[in-house]
């Protein structure tokens, strides 16, 4: 019989067989816990949870009555975003393409056309 052992048995809430329990009366440390167990037991058993009555109804009612409205209320809270619009996607994808057309056309121009032909140094 170790301290260990009584201890485990108290916390998991176990019964204690006769050794167990004079080691427990005879033990400080094991007496403050099975102490502390048995105070925490008699306070958890007097909370009893209280639900006012009807509390569940109301729940329900509020969830139906929220799906019922909801998508209307749901976009009113949230507007979309400028950025988030298909005009805009549209319009800075077109942009891009444009800016990426040009690098293109820059670079093929400075690679045909040499650079001497506009009075530089050959």
């Amino acid at each position: 019989m170790t301290c260990t052992e009584t201890q485990e048995k108290l916390i998991r809430g176990e019964a204690l067989d006769d050794s167990e329990r004079d080691h427990a009366l005879t033990c400080a440390q094991c007496g403050a816990l099975a102490a502390n167990c048995a105070t925490l037991d008699a306070a958890l058993a007097e909370l009893e949870p209280r639900v006012p009555e009807g509390f569940a109804d109301r729940v329900m009612a509020s969830i139906v009555r929220e799906v019922a409205e909801g998508s209307a209320v749901y976009e009113a809270a949230t507007p979309t975003r400028w950025y988030e619009q298909r005009w805009a996607g549209m319009l800075l994808s077109s942009a891009a393409a444009l800016v990426a057309l040009l690098n293109v056309a820059r670079f093929v121009a400075s690679v045909l056309i040499p650079v001497g032909s506009f009075g530089g140094a050959p």
